[in-house]
């Protein structure tokens, strides 16, 4: 009986080398559903960031002799909280109520075995971390390490805005990572002492770190082939975004022939799956970019 087998390597770079260039920060907002106590916090940004969006954040590779060495990093990733009082630049719709301090719990990481996520607190605001402050290995689950968003000492009254800039959000590893979130009021302003808003639904998010292939399936029609496609683009200037194109061969080695299969994509920042007809009865994938 022959059995089609498929097999994915790790992702060669092609072409182009370009140099490492800075990308817009995104912004990952928490409010609250409404202002009573006992409403749930929620992730504002959901419909633009969350896993469902199919929205990565793609990781760079840290230069030598930089902090960064041996990591895949990114600062772009920004933890903020929606003002309520005009200093801060309220009241905006959705503000948690005043006095609540919400802070974000990382809960869950999945990714290559072996790898870790850390968090790199930074000591001024707008000046990048350079140390490691704490890391969790891949595959947690109920996770309790706390990232503080709002600004304030959870004072009665005190405005719940942050927006922080700085903080270093890393890998050890090559692949694609998920990690889940939850925002939480720790204040002791609500009744009885306690928060005065209930945690958030669980988000997740997508990070992408270097050039791989997420996951393979296999259907009657043939073979999926999913990745992120980060795009790679700077805040200014005219650089092109990445083209990323899944290669097939028969072989590995010097001697393979890597021949291109199903549609170049254009990297958006996007997951994407490239559909492969099955043909060849053992066929490597490699994803490759431009």
């Amino acid at each position: 009986m022959n059995t089609n087998r498929l097999i994915a390597t790790s992702g060669a770079l092609i072409a182009l080398l370009l140099p490492e260039i800075s990308t817009a920060h995104e912004h990952l907002t928490a409010g609250a559903a409404s202002t009573t106590p006992g409403s749930p916090l929620i992730f504002s940004d959901a419909s633009d960031y969350a896993d469902t969006t199919g929205y990565v954040f793609g990781l760079d590779a840290g230069d030598p002799g930089s902090p960064y060495e041996g990591y895949f990093y990114t600062g772009d990733l920004v933890l903020a909280a929606l003002a309520a009082t005009p200093p801060f630049g309220g009241p905006e719709p959705q503000a948690a109520a005043l006095g609540s301090h919400i802070e974000a719990v990382l809960e869950t990481v999945s990714g290559p075995a072996g790898a870790s996520f850390g968090f790199w607190e930074t000591e001024v605001d707008d000046v990048d971390a350079t140390s490691l402050t704490w890391s969790v290995a891949a595959g947690l689950v109920n996770g309790t390490r706390h990232i503080p968003v709002s600004e304030n000492d959870g004072s009665p009254g005190a405005d719940p805005y942050g927006h922080k800039h700085g903080r270093i959000y890393s890998v050890t590893l090559p692949g694609f990572y998920q990690v889940g979130f939850r925002f939480v009021d720790t204040s002791t302003n609500g009744p009885a002492g306690g928060p005065i808003q209930s945690p958030s639904d669980r988000f997740y998010l997508n990070l992408q770190a270097g050039l791989t292939i997420a996951k393979i399936t296999r259907d009657a029609g043939g073979v999926q082939v999913v990745f992120a496609a980060p795009s790679n683009l700077p805040d200014t200037g005219t650089a092109p975004a990445t083209n990323y194109q899944v290669e097939a061969s028969a072989t590995l080695g010097p001697s393979a022939v890597w021949q291109p299969v199903g549609d170049v994509v254009v990297g958006d920042d996007h997951m994407h799956t490239n559909a492969l007809p099955v043909g060849l009865s053992t066929r490597f994938l490699r994803l490759s970019s431009q």
